[in-house]
């Protein structure tokens, strides 16, 4: 497992020379996964969805078009798993908030 370190991810903004802008996130142990703005709200949404109990999915899986690597997290009672380079990251209810919020604010939604 990962330690959660002040911040576990940073969410910023990248321009792809032929899909244009990206969301990229970069996790603490320097995984970095970039996401078109659709990506991004889509993800942003589902973390949304299951830390306030709307949706009942168990993983959330999504591959982007821009990254080789594909962003996979298991819900847990107390949070998310986030699978990264070198384990997992765990991010409690309020952390994976943050990062909904980060994505859907680097879109101009938040």
């Amino acid at each position: 497992m990962v330690e959660a370190r002040v911040p576990p991810f940073v969410v910023s903004g990248c321009l792809h020379r032929a899909l244009g802008p990206l969301v990229k996130v970069e996790f603490a142990d320097g995984l970095v996964l970039r996401f078109t703005p659709v990506e991004a709200s889509s993800l942003s949404f589902a973390l949304a969805a299951v830390r306030c109990g709307i949706s009942p999915e168990r993983e959330i899986y999504l591959s982007p078009i821009a990254s080789d690597a594909a962003f996979v997290g298991a819900v847990r009672d107390g949070g998310i798993g986030i699978a990264v380079r070198t384990g997992t990251l765990e991010l409690d209810w309020p952390g994976a908030g943050r990062l909904a919020d980060a994505l859907a604010a680097a879109i101009g939604q938040g």
